[in-house]
């Protein structure tokens, strides 16, 4: 209706929350929930999550150099014969894994491959046991370590 002269309150526009169809009174606002945290910070729970499982670590040389092909049996064979059950959760670290490991360990369900210089918390804590080559752990002290 008009404005003036009915005796009524001014309505303003259509589009009023007070109105049916109108907009929605403190609706959503895009809203990003990402935390951050400081490098140092990060470093430094890397640094004590894997302190805590030192126990869990197996240090292994040459971790899959002598394969030629990929062949998913002669890793389970490998990581039996250094004492890990085939039904516990294992994470192996390599400084830089070829192509042949990858492909041999990727078929496994409960085993993690992962480069020495992209490791995170999760998957140190998340697993049973850890299998870490000796260039790995030049790797990890070299990336993770107190400058």
């Amino acid at each position: 209706y008009k404005q003036k002269g009915t005796g009524r309150a001014r309505q303003g526009s259509i589009r009023t929350p007070l109105k049916p169809g109108g907009g929605i009174i403190f609706g959503p606002k895009p809203r990003s929930y990402n935390l951050t945290m400081n490098r140092k910070e990060r470093r430094l729970a890397l640094r004590t999550a894997l302190m805590a499982r030192i126990a869990d670590v197996i240090v292994v040389k040459d971790f899959g150099k002598s394969l030629k092909s990929p062949k998913t049996k002669e890793i389970t064979d490998a990581l039996n014969r250094l004492g890990v059950s085939s039904e516990s959760k294992v994470l192996i670290i390599l400084s830089s894994p070829s192509d042949v490991v990858i492909r041999s360990i990727r078929n496994l369900e409960k085993v993690k491959l992962i480069a020495a210089n992209q490791l995170n918390v999760f998957d140190l804590l998340n697993s049973n046991s850890l299998v870490i080559s000796d260039q790995a752990i030049e790797t990890i002290q070299e990336v993770y370590s107190d400058d």
